[in-house]
């Protein structure tokens, strides 16, 4: 029996909606180019069989924002599926200079609704953790002269964004930088303890899903493990965090790649098979 409203966590900071036929992915990223690659600015061919293979359709793309870890695959993606991807001025520069047909490109400004066949979309405005000396890497204008294959670090963010998602009447926030109530919460493990406290309180979701946790250096054929970070931040207190919150959520570290029914929020339930 098909399911209404499932998700599935792609690996990183992606994820997928699916409603009925419909589907709605979050900053898919498949790649996974180890960290050498990096360093030695290497140019690197996204892993187009891989990206079809694990994403072979999908109707909608929205892009948080432009660093490799979240927009690399999006474009082979695109041509592949004719998905609609939404996101900054540096996304949609990307997309061009990779042969993503315009018309497959809509700027995303904080405030605008879209309306995404069943998924009720806002665009909202978000923040990401500071990048201590490599920010100015990172992050700025992106080459109008740059030719795939890119290299890691021509992935520059402009503005990062969030997504508040309303489907069946499920809300969903995804990567928010202001709280508001929610039903199920996507966010990083970046922030500190304080952050997570006040989102929780003000958020106050059923279900709570961390993201971006895991090494993506790794690739996929390679069991996964947890990325140390700088701030200090893991799953084990944001698990605590949770636990202390109240009304304290479920807090979820899905399978990756595992279907979660959502068609009840405060009760989700693991299905194996596709919805």
């Amino acid at each position: 029996m098909a399911l209404n409203l499932a998700f599935r966590w792609l690996g990183v900071q992606g994820v997928e909606l699916r409603c009925g036929e419909q589907s709605l992915a979050i900053d898919p990223f498949f790649t996974r180019p180890p960290l050498r690659d990096m360093v030695l600015l290497r140019r690197v061919q996204p892993d187009l069989e891989q990206a079809r293979r694990l994403l072979p359709a999908c109707n909608f793309i929205l892009v948080t924002h432009p660093h490799y870890d979240h927009l690399m695959d999006v474009p082979g993606l695109a041509q592949q599926t004719g998905a609609t991807v939404f996101g900054s001025p540096n996304t949609g520069r990307i997309l061009a200079l990779s042969g993503v047909p315009a018309g497959q490109f809509q700027l995303a400004n904080p405030g605008e609704r879209l309306s995404l066949g069943p998924f009720e979309v806002e665009v909202l405005d978000s923040r990401h953790v500071t990048l201590p000396v490599v920010g100015p890497i990172f992050n700025g204008p992106v080459n109008p002269h740059l030719r795939p294959p890119l290299r890691l670090i021509d992935y520059r963010m402009d503005h990062p964004l969030g997504f508040a998602i309303r489907v069946q009447g499920v809300r969903i926030l995804v990567c928010p930088g202001l709280a508001r109530p929610t039903d199920v919460l996507f966010a990083g493990v970046d922030w500190k303890p304080a952050w997570y406290r006040r989102m929780l309180a003000e958020c106050q979701p059923h279900l709570f899903v961390p993201l971006h946790w895991d090494n993506f250096f790794r690739p996929l054929d390679r069991p996964l493990s947890e990325l140390a970070r700088p701030t200090g931040s893991n799953l084990q207190r944001l698990r605590r965090l949770a636990a202390e919150a109240s009304p304290s959520p479920q807090f979820l570290i899905p399978e990756i790649f595992q279907w979660v029914d959502l068609s009840n929020s405060a009760r989700p339930v693991f299905r194996h098979a596709p919805p």
